[in-house]
């Protein structure tokens, strides 16, 4: 029988982190589905994929790119002279 060490944590290895499907709804906050992921997937749009076998998993390197990518950035209002905003 083997002895299972069961006084350690497991510690990934350093390297890439995954996310899964429901790891990537979650860190969206239900705003994109897994519907949504698995139609953008077909098509080949939204955040880079890996496919291992029927595991689906997203690098989260992937996914800050892909945030970065899809920034709106908008211009600064017109600013009131510093001392209109003190008083």
């Amino acid at each position: 029988m083997h002895n299972l060490v069961t006084s350690r944590s497991f510690v990934p290895p350093a390297g890439p982190v995954f996310l899964t499907l429901e790891e990537v709804v979650e860190r969206y906050r239900g705003q994109v589905s897994e519907g949504t992921l698995r139609n953008w997937r077909s098509i080949r749009v939204g955040p880079s994929f890996i496919k291992s076998g029927k595991a689906i998993l997203y690098p989260l390197e992937e996914l800050d790119r892909w945030d970065r990518r899809n920034l709106v950035v908008c211009r600064p209002s017109r600013s009131l002279p510093l001392e209109d905003a003190i008083s």
